[in-house]
């Protein structure tokens, strides 16, 4: 292989890279996904109670995050401050700031409880996105309301302005 031109030189250092990050991989205790895994869909209420021993994210539709409404389980609301301040779930909390908001999510649950995480709509990836970040540390079950405040509020759900 010609090495003096740059095309070639990318092309080898690419191939290198890619064989040395592909091979780290396989031998690391927790690969690392190169396709992210659909999350479970919790269909029925009773599939909330089973027991939960690795940290886990499932999602929930309408009538389950009701229910659990109306059993007082803590939201999450994973949109900006400016529009949780314009609407949102009762009781819901929201925080910007990640830290403050997994204090204040810590001093009114226990770790291994669940909670909902909710965003706009089921477009918004943005209740995923804060589920992760907030499995990452060490929160055990963790639900994500997909139809969020647009579906909420188009069953004309209870809201706090």
């Amino acid at each position: 292989m010609n090495f003096t031109s740059s095309l070639h030189q990318i092309y080898f250092f690419f191939i290198i890279s890619l064989t040395l990050s592909v091979s780290v991989n396989l031998f690391r205790p927790k690969p690392i996904l190169y396709i992210a895994k659909n999350l479970e869909i919790i269909k029925d209420i009773d599939q909330i109670n089973k027991d939960v021993s690795n940290p886990t994210i499932r999602t929930i539709d309408i009538e389950i995050a009701k229910t659990l409404f109306e059993n007082n389980t803590l939201f999450v609301d994973a949109r900006a401050k400016e529009y949780f301040e314009n609407g949102h779930i009762p009781n819901a909390i929201c925080n910007d700031d990640i830290n403050l908001l997994i204090e204040e999510i810590d001093s009114r649950i226990q770790v291994d409880e669940g909670f909902i995480v909710y965003c706009s709509d089921d477009d918004c990836g943005s209740s995923e996105e804060l589920a992760y970040k907030l499995q990452e540390q060490g929160f055990m079950s963790i639900y994500v309301f997909k139809g969020g405040w647009k579906q909420w509020t188009n069953n004309n759900l209870p809201v706090s302005r």
